[in-house]
């Protein structure tokens, strides 16, 4: 089986199984992908949020 892949979006893609996965990017923060067996298991994602005066985060 063969896709295409559009080289003008960010982001990153996971194939496993034959399946694509695309992570979207984010405008801050740390994703993590999780391995195990030589497959990924999981993606952590973390947020960044700046503080900047704001009443409540």
């Amino acid at each position: 089986m063969k896709a295409s892949v559009d080289l003008s979006e960010d982001g990153l893609l996971i194939i496993k199984n034959g399946q694509v996965t695309r992570v979207e990017p984010k405008q801050h923060g740390q994703d993590t992908i999780i391995w195990k067996n030589g497959q990924v298991l999981d993606v952590e994602r973390n947020d960044r949020i700046r503080v900047d005066g704001q009443e409540v985060i």
